[in-house]
C-alpha cells in the first residue's frame, strides 16, 4: 500500500470479519444459556472457550485494521481513526466503501447491544449478587 492510499475493500473486509465474530460470540451466548439452563458444566466449559476465541478473533481484526496505519500518511491515518471510532450517527461515509463500512459497523453495534442483555442476565444468574452487573450499579 503506498503512503497515503487506503485499500478500503481490505477494511471492508475486515469490518465483515469482526461482525461475523460478534455474530458467532452472539450464538454462542445463546448457547451458553442452554447449557446453563440444564447444569451443563462441560458445555458452558467448551462454549465459554470457544467464546473467548471469537472475541480474538474480533479483536484481532480490529488490530489489523490499526496496523494499516504503520506506513502510512497522516491523513490515511486519521480515515482509519474515524472509521473505527467516530459516532455513527455522525458519519455515513463519502464512498460507497465508506458508507458499508458504516453499515457493518452500525450491525455489529446492534449484535453487540443485543449481547450485553443476554451476557448482562447471565451474569446475574450466575453470580447473584456478586454479578459484575451488580457492583457497577452501586
Amino acid at each position: 500500500m503506498e503512503q497515503s492510499e487506503l485499500d478500503m475493500r481490505q477494511v471492508m473486509v475486515l469490518f465483515q470479519r469482526r461482525y461475523n465474530a460478534i455474530c458467532e460470540v452472539r450464538r454462542l451466548t445463546d448457547e451458553l444459556a442452554d447449557a446453563l439452563s440444564r447444569n451443563d458444566e462441560v458445555s458452558v466449559t467448551m462454549i465459554l472457550g470457544m467464546r473467548a476465541e471469537e472475541m480474538a478473533r474480533f479483536d484481532d481484526c480490529t488490530g489489523e485494521i490499526w496496523q494499516m496505519c504503520r506506513h502510512s500518511s497522516p491523513e490515511t491515518v486519521q480515515k482509519i481513526r474515524r472509521l473505527i471510532t467516530s459516532e455513527l450517527s455522525e458519519h455515513a461515509g463519502e464512498s460507497p466503501e465508506e458508507k458499508k463500512v458504516y453499515e457493518i459497523r452500525r450491525k455489529t453495534q446492534d449484535v453487540i447491544d443485543q449481547l450485553r442483555i443476554v451476557d448482562e442476565r447471565l451474569n446475574r444468574k450466575v453470580t447473584g449478587e456478586k454479578s459484575y452487573y451488580e457492583a457497577a450499579a452501586r
